[in-house]
């Protein structure tokens, strides 16, 4: 018997039909979402954009494709540009790096939306770069809630180096998860952005939320928990 699988009620686009095979597209929110039937046994597949700097930040290589549970395919095509901006008055445009190195060994972070945050604080647990976190992406706000406690940077490079791998797990599924919005951002005011897992993916980790906070010009990390 023939596996039948329910689609959404969004009108698509049937792209042709060969020998039992039939395939159908539709663009929603910014990604590709295709349907296929080969046979009788139907399955989906989705296409997203992922920008280059979630590779550089990985702790290994992120997949290009991906099989869920549900059987549909996530297919990721890497882009280049992080951000744009123009220079001067030409069209010119030029990729925004958000983390800089140079000869001299010095390093500068940036993050202006909350997937450069999530990216750079990736990078740091990758590299072991505590020192660095703390002086460039961590806000002064939890600065401050450490030095009350009597804490300073090496106890914050002690709890971060302790829980590493569970942090960057976290960190890691949640730059897959955005394009898929298995994660929710929602603002909390006071210049607060929480990302946070949706609850049936959000209980496979050991820290389920990431706060960033508009801090000068840009965003910093506030606390993950």
């Amino acid at each position: 018997m023939c596996r039948s699988v329910p689609h959404r009620r969004n009108k698509h686009i049937s792209a042709g039909l060969s020998r039992g095979r039939v395939f159908r597209a539709l663009v929603i929110g910014g990604f590709v979402l295709f349907s296929a039937t080969v046979g009788c046994e139907e399955y989906r597949v989705e296409h997203h954009r992922r920008p280059a700097y979630y590779q550089a930040a990985a702790l290994g290589e992120l997949p290009d494709r991906v099989t869920l549970a549900d059987g549909t395919v996530i297919v990721y095509e890497t882009t280049d540009l992080v951000g744009k901006r123009k220079k001067n008055n030409d069209d010119a445009v030029k990729p925004l790096q958000i983390r800089e190195e140079f000869e001299d060994g010095r390093i500068i972070l940036r993050a202006r939306v909350p997937e450069h945050v999530l990216a750079n604080t990736l990078t740091c647990l990758r590299n072991q770069e505590y020192e660095l976190l703390w002086e460039q992406l961590l806000s002064e706000q939890t600065k401050r809630s450490y030095e009350r406690q009597g804490l300073g940077v090496e106890d914050f490079a002690r709890y971060f180096g302790q829980r590493r791998n569970d942090l960057a797990k976290t960190i890691n599924r949640m730059m897959l998860g955005i394009p898929r919005h298995e994660v929710v951002m929602e603002n909390l005011g006071g210049g607060v952005i929480r990302i946070r897992f949706h609850p049936q993916v959000g209980r496979l980790f050991r820290f389920k939320t990431v706060d960033v906070v508009s801090e000068g010009p840009g965003l910093k990390l506030l606390m993950i928990h």
